[in-house]
């Protein structure tokens, strides 16, 4: 029977109606009957292309869009979606010149502005997307979608007033969608209004009880405001869903994950699963050419955190002190420059410079694959600014995570840089990377910067001018509800005692205040040190500092490392996972073995007898003085790290290196 083009249209109209509702084989064939009648019917190759797609058969379903974009002298509609079939493969240029070309024949399109500016924030293209969404917005005031994603966009760009402002004016658009209200919850949460935060991820949470990744935010908001409220519900919950393998764990934050009282192979199950999330929506790896033998090793160092952050100070007079005979050495910059000393200093001790912060993560990985980088060295993980894509893509023969993120990256480097106390062996086997040991421990101490003598008295520091001074310099997020439990108790046991906390804002100090009230101690006894202009100034001041007591579940890591530098023994107890270990690494690096313990009860009482016996703290004073006599230098340190490239390097030609399997770099 001869079918006229008003009965294709029909079939092709009867087959959208079946695609719309899910049933996709009868939506394929009507596709195919059509197409068997006229192989050049425009819809029906834009369809067949589109649901071709959605079922994984990218090549298959390109050809077709490309020949629907043809006959249709470029619809923006097919334009738009062959567009979005790009970026599914990764082709996020490709993607992004289709999008600009339906954009430019459908200009007042707010949806096109909208999934044009996305595909320019996968490319890396900020300030342009920027620009097309405010213009959706003069198109559509009101269109939600749009408000949301250039709130999150003005965010990214550090524009937090006008990310508050756009973002209310989302949720006022659409009072009923979580997930706008989860993107206010973050804005405000990072400009420190967490009251108001908690109020918006708690509202998300009622019209969605299951939302995962507000869930985090909301824990992640109480950390920084010291507020214990939610906090038994929220980790009971976050240890249900690891226990339950559910498929939905990768939505829980690593890094948030880190706060959580769990064991390293609980962290690792997150870890794992947010990694085969990362590979789900990344482009599959290109193959990687070989290295010509005979060349220098070439080192690439990627990190968001190479400015005025602790990665920075650590590393900032490592860099130089690589021996140029064997190795080249690459800064690879996850975010645009901070124009700061340390950062300057990271470029004057690197051969090269790469920022790859403006581009997407295909783009990313093939300048450093061009680049020649041998060994990747990842210093963030699944931190913020980190971009775990990147990894994903494999730009480097060998990939190795060490220092910025204390944790797995779920087998998406090849090696995790660790030492024997920080992950003990006994751990290594739930680790889908290769687990390779430094001598000593893995952190290295801030030799940048060093400060002159504090000459300001304990007083003009707001300390008291006798008795003992507690400090514990870390972040507020990390001060847990047990660890402050125990430095009350301290106080309480220690007269004239006080506690030298980090100065945050007004309400996590109202917060920790409360709790000490309640426990019986005079909130006067806690004293917060003001944030000051240079790390030189905060080191400087550690000298008024008697005992610097870590927190359990997530401990000190470089504000340990500052304080052992400054001659300030560290009293840490060492628990289940990375996270609370590193502090157990430094004390044993550096002759402070006795100041590790194993519980709560044993951490209280070495505190208590140290404050008592001002001789025995001075000797413990003095033996870490004399430890650290050999290893201020730190081209020893980077003289481990040297060896260990090597050896890794080495042993992945080999091909010896494996998941969970121990690789010792000292020889033995």
């Amino acid at each position: 029977m001869t079918m006229n083009t008003n009965d294709l249209d029909t079939i092709v109209a009867e087959g959208l109606a079946l695609h719309r509702a899910g049933d996709i084989s009868a939506a394929g064939d009507s596709y195919d009957i059509v197409l068997a009648r006229d192989p050049e019917h425009v819809e029906a190759l834009h369809l067949k292309g589109v649901l071709l797609g959605q079922t994984g058969e990218q090549d298959a379903a390109l050809i077709l869009l490309d020949r629907a974009v043809s006959g249709s002298a470029g619809d923006p509609r097919v334009v738009a979606n062959r567009a979005k079939l790009r970026l599914d493969s990764g082709d996020v240029s490709g993607a992004v010149e289709d999008y600009k070309a339906a954009l430019a024949r459908s200009p007042q399109d707010p949806d096109l502005h909208f999934n044009t500016a996305g595909a320019l924030v996968m490319a890396g293209q900020l300030e342009d997307a920027r620009a097309l969404l405010e213009q959706a917005r003069e198109i559509s005031p009101d269109h939600a979608r749009v408000l949301a994603n250039l709130g999150n966009l003005y965010r990214q760009l550090g524009r937090s007033k006008d990310s508050r402002e756009t973002l209310e004016a989302a949720v006022e658009a659409a009072p009923g969608e979580p997930e706008l209200l989860h993107s206010l919850g973050i804005t405000l949460s990072e400009g420190r209004d967490y009251e108001a935060a908690g109020a918006r991820f708690r509202r998300a949470l009622e019209l969605d009880p299951g939302f995962i990744r507000t869930a985090t935010q909301l824990f992640y908001n109480l950390l920084h405001a010291c507020d214990c409220r939610d906090r038994d519900k929220l980790v009971g919950n976050f240890r249900r869903l690891i226990e339950s393998g559910s498929d939905r764990l990768g939505e829980l934050s690593p890094l948030i994950a880190l706060f959580l009282p769990v064991d390293q192979h609980e962290l690792d199950a997150v870890s794992d699963a947010r990694a085969d999330l990362v590979r789900q929506t990344s482009p599959a790896p290109e193959p990687l050419a070989g290295r010509p033998q005979g060349e220098r090793l070439h080192i690439g160092y990627l990190s968001g955190d190479m400015g005025r952050h602790p990665v920075g100070h650590l590393t900032a007079d490592l860099f130089h002190r690589h021996d140029r005979k064997s190795f080249e050495v690459s800064a690879i910059l996850l975010t645009e420059p901070d124009g700061s000393d340390v950062q300057n200093a990271v470029f004057d001790g690197v051969d090269n410079v790469l920022d790859v912060s403006q581009v997407s993560a295909v783009e990313a990985a093939a300048k450093i694959r061009s680049a020649g980088v041998d060994v990747l060295v990842d210093l963030g993980g699944f931190t913020r600014g980190a971009r775990p894509e990147i990894l994903a893509a494999r730009p480097a023969p060998l990939q190795v995570g060490w220092l910025g993120y204390c944790g797995s990256s779920g087998g998406l480097n090849d090696v995790l840089l660790v030492d024997e106390t920080v992950l003990p062996s006994s751990q290594a086997g739930s680790i889908r990377e290769a687990v390779a040991y430094l001598p000593g421990t893995f952190m290295p101490l801030n030799n940048f910067g060093v400060p002159a003598p504090d000459l300001k008295s304990r007083v003009e520091h707001g300390l008291p001018a006798e008795g003992m001074v507690f400090c514990a310099f870390n972040t507020p997020t990390k001060i847990d509800p047990i660890t402050f439990g125990c430095w009350m108790e301290i106080l309480k046991q220690v007269e004239g005692s006080i506690l030298w906390l980090r100065e945050h804002i007004a309400v996590t100090t109202r917060n920790l205040k409360t709790v000490a009230q309640l426990s019986g101690v005079d909130p006067a006894r806690l004293i917060f040190a003001p944030t000051v202009p240079s790390m030189a100034d905060h080191l400087a001041r550690h000298c008024h500092g008697n005992l610097f007591l870590d927190t359990f579940v997530y401990g000190a890591h470089s504000t340990a490392a500052d304080a052992i530098a400054m001659g300030v023994p560290v009293l840490t107890m060492a628990g289940p996972a990375m996270p609370s270990r590193v502090g157990a690494s430094l004390c044993r690096a550096y002759g402070l073995s006795e100041l590790v313990v194993d519980s709560a009860d044993g951490y209280l009482r070495k505190a208590v007898e140290l404050a008592a016996d001002s001789a025995g703290l001075r000797e413990l004073s003095n033996q870490l003085n004399t430890a650290l006599e050999g290893s201020r230098d730190s081209g020893v340190f980077v003289g481990k790290l040297e060896t260990a490239y090597q050896d890794l390097w080495a042993a992945q030609i080999a091909g010896t290196l494996a998941p969970g399997v121990v690789h010792r770099t000292d020889g033995r």
